[in-house]
């Protein structure tokens, strides 16, 4: 019976084909902007997520999210080294600047200050130039998020700072942040000449747990010694993720369209298998006809719903896939298929699919066999 659900299936060219179709379109669209979301969150925190040696993040105690920075005291790192648990600590500085263009015009940059003998948080990828020469006078790091209105900016250019000669002795490719703007990384002492501010200067300390520490219980010895405020990188990631997802219309946005994806393949996949079932409905009365159970007939149809909703789920994937595939970290555009997101389509498009040949099934129950004599 089974091989003969199939056969009715696919012997309707059209409605099969308008199915799996349909049932792919709701699935790209689904995967792809839910790939999207995710993409866009991961870069909300990615410099959180691009420090891995920085265990701990320790920074002024009403501090809720990574761009949400109020500078502390510089005696910060010295206090954060002498406490219980901590293996090595040390600072890093976020700020903002202006950059004048070898074409006079101007940019607005992030600027990464840190020290330079640990030379932690600096970019470790590059497209040229000479990483080794960070420690030279008035020496950066660009990083143009490959976009071309910032590619103008090579190794060896000079630029103006907030009025400070900056010298570019690399081009870093680090991955792209939540933010448009270029990134200037320096050492820790230039990056406070290039932004001036307040008298409390230093952003975060980076901290390394002893081995055999707990990590929840080093960030309390840190604030209670401190009185900073001081979290896990993974609290930090995830915190900063919530704040966007609370605070911005990011979250309302994306799931709209998702959740218009799903509308789109419930009413295709719901209307064409209605019309597959009426207009099978002399077969399904044979069937009935020659002793067939309704049981048989209800898993027959299920198992055509199954099967488009299969096909319709992996072509959906797999063009989203393709589309992900030929966006890299860099792009303007974010993308990150996740297993998570993966799961929640598949059950979400067989659901969608099984609900429609569940409405449908009602009328295969309900038909007659003297249909087929008629």
């Amino acid at each position: 019976m089974l091989k003969i659900a199939l056969r009715m299936l696919i012997g309707d060219t059209a409605k099969y084909l308008a199915l799996v179709l349909g049932l792919a379109f709701s699935t790209t669209l689904i995967v792809q902007q839910g790939s999207v979301f995710t993409g866009l969150m991961r870069r909300a925190a990615t410099q959180v997520e691009s420090i891995p040696q920085a265990e701990i993040w320790v920074m002024d105690a009403a501090t809720r999210y990574f761009d949400e920075r109020r500078p502390i005291e510089d005696t910060a790192v010295q206090r954060v080294r002498g406490v219980e648990g901590v293996e090595w600590a040390e600072p890093v500085f976020f700020g903002m600047g202006t950059a004048q263009m070898p074409d006079r015009t101007f940019a607005s940059v992030l600027i990464i200050g840190v020290d330079r003998g640990a030379r932690l948080g600096l970019a470790d990828r590059f497209e040229d130039g000479h990483p080794e020469a960070i420690t030279e006078p008035d020496a950066i790091y660009w990083d143009h998020l490959n976009l071309p209105i910032y590619q103008q900016v090579k190794t060896g250019t000079t630029l103006e700072i907030n009025d400070r000669r900056a010298r570019v002795v690399a081009v870093a490719s680090a991955p792209r942040i939540f933010l448009s703007t270029p990134v200037v990384y320096t050492t820790y002492q230039r990056a406070l000449a290039y932004s001036p501010g307040s008298r409390k200067r230093l952003t975060f300390v980076l901290v390394k747990a002893k081995p055999g520490f707990d990590h929840a219980q080093v960030v309390a010895n840190i604030q209670s010694a401190t009185g900073l405020g001081a979290k896990t990188s993974d609290t930090f990631f995830w915190e900063t993720v919530r704040f966007y997802l609370k605070n911005t219309g990011i979250g309302i946005n994306f799931g709209l369209t998702v959740l218009l994806g799903f509308v789109v393949g419930a009413a295709v996949a719901g209307q064409t298998f209605f019309t597959f079932i009426v207009e099978n409905t002399r077969h399904f009365a044979a069937l009935k006809a020659m002793g067939l159970s309704n049981g048989k007939l209800v898993a027959m149809v299920l198992l055509q719903a199954l099967v488009v909703g299969v096909l319709g789920w992996g072509l959906g994937v797999g063009a989203a896939t393709l589309f992900g595939h030929r966006i890299t970290d860099r792009s303007v555009v974010a993308f990150l298929l996740t297993p998570h997101l993966l799961g929640i389509s598949f059950v979400g498009t067989l659901t969608t699919v099984l609900l429609a040949g569940a409405v449908s099934v009602r009328r295969v129950v309900a038909v007659p066999p003297a249909v087929v004599f008629r």
